[in-house]
């Protein structure tokens, strides 16, 4: 299992701080769920834990190792135990279900056999509900459809550590069915997921523990239910909007 501590995050663009000295912790084996206004930096902060972004200032520890201090070897370990799945997708355009399916595998598990490995990325595409041809590009694709891939492929390796950042955003419902169940099992093994997601009946099925940032700032952490039962004004009013689906702050 993974536990993941940010110390002193900043992170700086165009003389602007997206993040400001953001120190918190992400319980192995638990989903934290991130939770703000529109636009507050919940992607970015998800993309800096999982060592996605350089920041300008802090570091980030995984079961006591400094990511940012990780030589190559390291890094590639972490990669092969995390995985991440991005809001936009974020499939290789120039590679088929196939191969944007088969790139981990190959990375991380080169002595894998054919077999094996074409059973695998079957497996986890018909777990998400896939059904069109492995062959076709992701410009070929719908949104459901390259939504279901990236997590499928984000999956294929039985990760320890997941990231999502709003995998089932513009997706629609019938499409998004399998994939929600998916998420919804992962909550009950002992994988660390650190998370965004739009939907507050997500959250509130998915989430142990809440850490709620705005203007790119820790406002609170903590249990799912000491966040919720918060008596801080600005955690509060970014509760209530989310419970009302205020979509200015999921």
């Amino acid at each position: 299992m993974y536990d993941i501590y940010l110390k002193d995050i900043t992170l700086i663009k165009n003389e602007r701080k997206i993040l400001a000295d953001i120190e918190t912790h992400f319980p192995e084996g638990k989903t934290t769920v991130v939770i703000g206004p529109s636009g507050c930096g919940k992607s970015t902060l998800l993309k800096v834990a999982a060592a996605l972004i350089p920041v300008d200032h802090g570091n980030i520890f995984v079961n006591d190792k400094n990511l940012r201090k990780m030589n190559t070897s390291g890094l590639l370990d972490f990669r092969k135990n995390s995985s991440f799945v991005f809001q936009d997708a974020a499939l290789w355009a120039n590679q088929s279900v196939y191969q944007n399916m088969s790139l981990p595998l190959r990375l991380h598990f080169p002595e894998m056999d054919k077999d094996t490995h074409d059973n695998k990325i079957m497996e986890m595409l018909d777990l998400v509900g896939y059904t069109d041809s492995i062959h076709l590009r992701p410009a070929a694709l719908s949104n459901g459809e390259r939504k279901m891939v990236s997590l499928a492929r984000a999956l294929i390796t039985s990760p320890g550590l997941i990231y999502m950042d709003n995998p089932l955003v513009l997706v629609d419902p019938s499409v998004a069915k399998k994939m929600r169940k998916l998420i919804l099992d992962l909550h009950n093994t002992e994988a660390t997921i650190i998370a965004n997601f739009s939907s507050p009946e997500l959250i509130k099925q998915m989430a142990d523990y809440m850490i709620v940032i705005k203007d790119g700032k820790l406002v609170e952490a903590g249990t799912a239910e000491s966040v919720q039962n918060s008596t801080n004004p600005v955690t509060s009013a970014i509760i209530n909007s989310l419970l009302n689906q205020n979509q200015d702050y999921i």
